[in-house]
């Protein structure tokens, strides 16, 4: 039985099509990851914390926080991403949890995550009222004193992509 597509079938068409699982990688994807790390570091709670990565793709965010020691539960809604992002949490002594799902409904208890990590969604949403619903969801799962991290470059790749 095939599962329900949970995004728009134009990003979902071209998530499957590209390249995502390199992209960070390569050329400037280095220089963003390495960037976005730094920012993160700067801000990151304890090594026990529990993160969730909302639209964590491949799993790279992922990945490198389950291997600093925090329990890490991605969110992605596109298939290719989810077999890419199981395996490398397969790889990784403290996996890190991968679920299907997508911002605005997400599948954890009121104030359940350290650190909210919130990077495509925003920029996939076209209607204002899903942008809304989307941080008020990472809102609702986080603790109340707690961080929640949006990156800048969601504006740049919106622009790049055309959405």
């Amino acid at each position: 039985m095939k599962s329900k597509q949970l995004i728009n079938n134009n990003i979902n068409h071209f998530y499957t099509k590209a390249s995502e699982e390199t992209r960070l990688d390569k050329g400037m994807g280095i220089f963003e990851f390495e960037r976005i790390k730094s920012l993160i570091n700067k801000y990151l709670p304890s090594s026990s914390s529990c993160i969730i990565d909302i639209g964590g793709g491949t799993g790279k965010y992922s990945e490198w926080l389950a291997k600093k020691g925090h329990k890490v539960h991605m969110v992605e809604p596109v298939d290719k991403h989810i077999k890419i992002a199981l395996k490398r949490a397969n790889k990784t002594s403290n996996k890190f949890h991968v679920h299907r799902g997508e911002s605005r409904k997400l599948e954890f208890p009121n104030n359940f995550a350290d650190l909210i990590i919130l990077h495509g969604p925003l920029y996939h949403l076209q209607k204002k009222e899903d942008r809304e619903l989307t941080v008020r969801e990472a809102k609702r799962v986080l603790k109340t004193t707690v961080l929640f991290w949006v990156s800048r470059s969601t504006i740049r790749r919106q622009l790049w992509l055309g959405y």
